[in-house]
């Protein structure tokens, strides 16, 4: 661990010492004005990459946050008579306030609606920007003053240092917040909504207040775009600066600070690539021979797809072939943008930084940190003696899709401390009704009664109240390890406020998260695979992994929807002595399960649906003989025929 972190913190450091020495070293102020914009747009990387790498939406309003950033400080000097200081506070407010305003309509939508609500909205600012000349000055621009700090004019020097304090201050704050419970659930709720509400974290909450911030960071950069500069026009914060922002967040690496700062290296010096001919010649062949190189790598070792591989040729031929015949390159400067942004997309997602992770992480071997010992599971779960009483009652539920009765009026007690089984051949309603009291369905009508009070509507309202559930298909984190999939689940139990965070003082809770979150490891036999990312576990260990994840709320009540579908009997029988053990603690169970013989080792009282009523209910044996449940499996009442093998 302690390689691993001075290996981090030290490439940071001697990064931050280079930067903050060159304007000693070198007097040029052609260099000093390319190192600010390259502090300025680090900012504004970080911020967009919160949106476009972690809560992975397309961002096109980025640039307008720029823009609106900078005309927010400018005015705010012009008219109010701020200092600096107080100039950049108002940006960052404008880009927090109208972030988030922009954000609770537009992440509703998914995918390319986002997209066109966020283009949408750069348009409109553009337009706003452009006509309200008595404001802004229009197309004739806005001249803002030198920037003054307590009452003293800052000169260059002095503004760099300015702009790479807070460029380290923005970095160590997100690098803060990106390794705790926040950035996790960016990550998670990337992966699956569904999951992220079902766990308690807020999907919804979480990316509003992902968008606000990163857009936040967009404005504060903005402010200093204009204290830099000094003159603003809105046609400076258009489609253009929009392509290439998104081009330097993809090149750079997604969910990297040090991709953001080598994707805010190419916008600063993406200009005078495309003034310098034989450069840019130099930089589209390299860009051949890597995209060469990657490609025909991939293919020989088939990691790579034919078009993975072929399309970013093509793409950086074409800008060799044509900086061969264009006379200025800076008029192609949009299709430019355009290929080498269709080359990186198709042809390293991972971006520079991701590449250069695996790269150096196999070069130097460098270890993931240690782990705390687990907590015990007493701790995490103590052991509770239920009362026997009424848990859950449902009372003539319905669910209705259309004519659809897929819930018709069933109406169900489940007791404290009970293993409840749920079954019925396919679709007599059994996921439908869990899903209707997780929260994922609202129910038609009917009560849905928990320790006699409504349970609230919604997944994530429902999880705050004491009910963990799985999913008949897997709903895990993918990208995350089994580790911070757990841990996802614990960020409405461990709560530190997002200050706190910033500043880097949740470490105690986060490793005492870590420690809790490997002892549900230790329960379902996955303490071992702790660093494996979900998506390499085998089939039954990510059953296994999300029940963990499911007990990491505490739940009062435990949804197992068909938790051994698909295993192998091996882990069939791993699943039920999981279950034995996680009733022993004295949480309530609901089990959806065809395993007949799963269901009588387990279940106290089985209810059984079809046609999505309840057609008996008993135990296990009881409602294996009962003739009702014979015809609902095969179609007939021959009493001399069971659902055993359903």
């Amino acid at each position: 661990m302690l390689k691993r972190l001075l290996f981090i913190r030290g490439a940071e450091i001697i990064a931050l010492l280079l930067l903050a020495a060159i304007p000693l070293m070198v007097s040029n102020s052609y260099a000093l004005g390319l190192l600010t914009l390259l502090a300025i747009y680090g900012i504004l990387l970080i911020g967009l990459d919160v949106t476009v790498g972690y809560l992975g939406q397309v961002n096109l309003a980025h640039a307008a946050f720029l823009g609106l950033g900078a005309y927010a400080a400018g005015l705010s000097v012009s008219l109010l008579g701020f200092g600096m200081l107080g100039a950049l506070a108002v940006s960052m407010l404008v880009g927090l306030i109208l972030g988030g305003l922009l954000a609770f309509p537009a992440l509703r939508l998914e995918g390319p609606q986002f997209a066109l609500a966020t283009l949408s909205f750069s348009a409109l600012s553009a337009t706003i920007l452009n006509e309200w000349e008595g404001l802004t000055g229009g197309a004739q621009g806005l001249q803002v003053s030198r920037p003054i700090f307590w009452g003293h004019a800052v000169n260059a020097q002095g503004f760099y240092w300015l702009c790479l304090i807070l460029l380290t201050l923005v970095w160590m704050g997100m690098r803060n917040m990106l390794s705790s419970q926040w950035g996790r659930a960016f990550e998670a709720l990337r992966d699956s909504p569904i999951a992220t509400d079902a766990m308690g974290v807020g999907t919804y909450r979480h990316k509003v207040a992902g968008f606000a911030m990163g857009s936040a960071l967009g404005s504060l950069a903005g402010g200093l775009y204009a204290f830099n500069f000094q003159y603003l026009q809105p046609q400076s914060f258009g489609y253009e600066l929009m392509v290439i922002l998104l081009l330097g967040v993809v090149l750079g690496g997604r969910k990297s600070l040090w991709g953001a700062f080598f994707g805010a290296s190419l916008v600063a010096l993406l200009p005078n690539l495309l003034s310098n001919r034989l450069l840019f010649e130099i930089i589209s062949a390299v860009g051949l021979m890597a995209a060469l190189l990657t490609g025909v790598r991939g293919l020989m070792k088939k990691t790579t797809q034919p078009f993975q591989a072929i399309a970013p040729i093509l793409a950086m031929g074409i800008l060799v072939v044509g900086g061969m015949f264009v006379k200025n390159t800076e008029d192609w400067r949009k299709a430019i943008f355009a290929l080498m942004l269709f080359s990186v997309v198709v042809g390293l997602p991972e971006g520079l930084m991701g590449f250069a992770a695996r790269f150096l992480t196999q070069l130097f071997r460098i270890d993931p940190p240690a782990l705390p010992p687990a907590t015990l599971l007493d701790t995490v779960l103590p052991e509770k003696a239920p009362d026997g009483g009424p848990l859950l009652k449902l009372q003539d539920l319905k669910r209705y899709f259309g004519g659809v009765k897929a819930v018709d009026g069933i109406s169900v007690t489940v007791h404290s401390g009970q293993i409840h089984g749920l079954i019925g051949p396919n679709g007599s309603g059994k996921s439908t009704a869990v899903n209707v009291i997780s929260g994922l369905y609202a129910p038609s009508s009917g009560e849905m009664l928990l320790h006699g009070k409504a349970l609230p509507r919604g997944m994530f309202h429902v999880a705050r109240t004491g009910v963990s559930r799985t999913f008949q298909n897997l709903q895990l984190f993918s990208e995350l390890s089994a580790l911070d999939n757990v841990m996802v689940a614990m960020k409405g139990v461990y709560r530190t406020p997002l200050p706190l965070v910033l500043m880097g003082l949740a470490r105690s809770e986060e490793n005492r998260a870590q420690a809790d979150a490997l002892a549900l490891l230790e329960l379902v036999r996955l303490k071992h695979h702790a660093r494996i990312s979900a998506k390499d576990l085998t089939y039954g260990d990510q059953r296994f992994l999300e029940i963990a994840r499911a007990l990491a709320r505490k739940p009062e009540l435990l949804i197992l929807d068909e938790p051994a579908a698909g295993l192998a009997l091996p882990d069939v029988n791993k699943l039920v002595e999981i279950i034995w053990r996680i009733h022993q603690r004295g949480i309530t169970i609901i089990l959806i399960e065809h395993h007949m013989d799963v269901v009588s080792e387990l279940c106290n009282v089985v209810t059984v649906l079809d046609g999505g009523r309840v057609i008996a209910e008993g135990s296990a044996e009881e409602v294996k003989r009962d003739p009702k449940v014979i015809e609902a499996y095969l179609g007939t009442a021959n009493d001399a025929a069971t659902p055993d093998a359903v």
